[in-house]
């Protein structure tokens, strides 16, 4: 293998260029003149049909990055509303999603169109390159340090990379990860999500919603001319909406609310979403870094998934951003990571536990769990409840850090 260059093809390689690697290269070059490339082993972006929600921290920082405006263009549409109804009883609780002091939006986008909203903001900057259908090969490592990266192109030719820093942002399967030889332990969830959409009935409006049945709860998106579901499916259920027809997977879940009657599933984009959380041990090493869900994966029931890769590359990118700019060593680019890492891993690891016993709650199934899910509803809709209330969503809604760059 041929020796890495003393001038380096680029300042930073992401690996990965879905949402977090996109918005830690638009974070990179936000008022920094880096060299930046993405790499992405599908064809193009929004090939995945995921996270739909964007927080209020995350719009701030897409506003500051340049991004906002083409999530709006999309079709991004406002939420202000949070609604939880019951099969049998109707609504049980009507949250407002709006705080005090808090301008930025909820914004709900088919997580396709985020995808492509990222990528167009990213090439608009002049100092990120995309490059599509490039496989990762191997991490080039010289002295104990990864120093860049060997890619299999679209042409099928092979090429080795070199850059200052490598960011693995290519998801729970991360191939980075794995080359740096960081292990994650997987602890699976007893149950999945089915993730489809269905017309939108006339007249709805734009609200969060989430339908509690005893077969399994369900997440309600809104988005133009479609509602997005994601169902709670049990393990014993698993085979039908693996091989099923569309008709009969939706057959099986129709009956948890009255909206979801007389409606049409779409089968594009119809799957079954496996569920488990891990952490990584550590979220670099030997010169290469880590974010999103290459170092963390979350049961997604409270929609904190992207949120959180987004808010990683932000914090990666206000540290990293101005070492490389500065011609940081590669002790000064460790020292970047590790304070990274101390900012990140104990709010995520916060995130991580309550989205777990969230969706212990949620998952609940049966007549005890639909006592359980009324109770609780109960309480939220009393003085002590909604207190609580304000609290979560007030965690959510606030950026845990008070400025990025």
């Amino acid at each position: 293998m041929s020796s890495i260059p003393q001038t380096p093809d680029y300042d930073v390689i992401i690996v990965g260029a879905g949402v977090g690697g996109t918005a830690c290269a638009l974070a990179l070059v936000h008022g920094r003149n880096l060299r930046v490339l993405l790499i992405e082993r599908h064809e193009g972006p929004g090939n995945i049909n995921r996270g739909e929600s964007l927080l209020p921290p995350v719009t701030a920082l897409l506003k500051k990055w340049g991004a906002l405006d083409r999530c709006i263009a999309a079709g991004a549409r406002p939420i202000n509303t949070m609604q939880f109804f019951h099969y049998r009883d109707g609504l049980l609780l009507d949250v407002p999603l709006a705080l005090p002091k808090v301008d930025d939006p909820y914004l709900v986008l088919p997580h396709p169109q985020i995808e492509c909203a990222f990528v167009e903001s990213a090439v608009a900057t002049g100092r990120v390159e995309i490059r599509y259908r490039t496989s990762l090969l191997s991490l080039i490592e010289e002295e104990g340090r990864v120093r860049g990266v060997r890619v299999k192109g679209s042409d099928g030719n092979e090429q080795q990379l070199s850059c200052r820093v490598v960011i693995g942002a290519d998801g729970a399967n991360s191939k980075v990860r794995t080359g740096l030889g960081i292990e994650v332990q997987r602890s699976p969830y007893n149950h999945s999500l089915f993730i489809v959409d269905i017309d939108r009935p006339a007249g709805m409006p734009d609200v969060l919603r989430t339908e509690m049945h005893p077969d399994g709860g369900v997440l309600v998106v809104p988005g133009f001319n479609r509602l997005g579901l994601a169902a709670v499916i049990r393990r014993e259920h698993e085979h039908l909406f693996r091989s099923g027809s569309i008709e009969e997977r939706y057959a099986h879940m129709v009956g948890r609310s009255p909206l979801f009657m007389c409606r049409r599933p779409v089968a594009e984009g119809a799957h079954l979403y496996k569920l488990w959380r891990a952490h990584a041990p550590r979220y670099s090493a030997r010169g290469a870094v880590l974010l999103g869900d290459a170092v963390h994966v979350i049961n997604p029931v409270m929609a904190q998934g992207m949120t959180m890769a987004i808010e990683d590359a932000a914090a990666l990118a206000r540290r990293l951003g101005a070492a490389l700019e500065g011609n940081a060593t590669a002790a000064g680019i460790d020292a970047c990571f590790a304070a990274y890492e101390r900012e990140r891993r104990p709010y995520n690891a916060g995130i991580i536990r309550s989205s777990h016993w969230m969706s212990r709650l949620f998952a609940l199934g049966g007549p005890g769990g639909d006592f359980v899910h009324r109770l609780a509803f109960k309480f939220a809709g009393s003085p002590a409840g909604s207190f609580i209330q304000d609290r979560i969503w007030s965690s959510f809604a606030k950026s845990p850090e008070p400025e990025y760059g």
